[in-house]
């Protein structure tokens, strides 16, 4: 939920990211402190091929938290 406490160490965080209209996902940017620093996610589960985009793609992030 937005605002919980998490304990202090490392934090994997993982969603689904959506491109719109066809096109691939070819990155994702995830901020843990309201937009001041961004961190790269991973991208994972299957990647298209290329010349064929999936409108989605699953990404995770581990990130140390204080």
């Amino acid at each position: 939920p937005p605002g919980a406490a998490v304990p202090a160490g490392e934090l994997t965080v993982k969603g689904y990211a959506w491109s719109g209209g066809g096109r691939e996902v070819v990155r994702v940017d995830v901020s843990l402190d309201g937009g001041r620093t961004w961190r790269v996610a991973r991208l994972g589960g299957e990647r298209p091929v290329p010349g064929r985009a999936w409108a989605w793609a699953l990404w995770e992030l581990q990130a140390p938290v204080a």
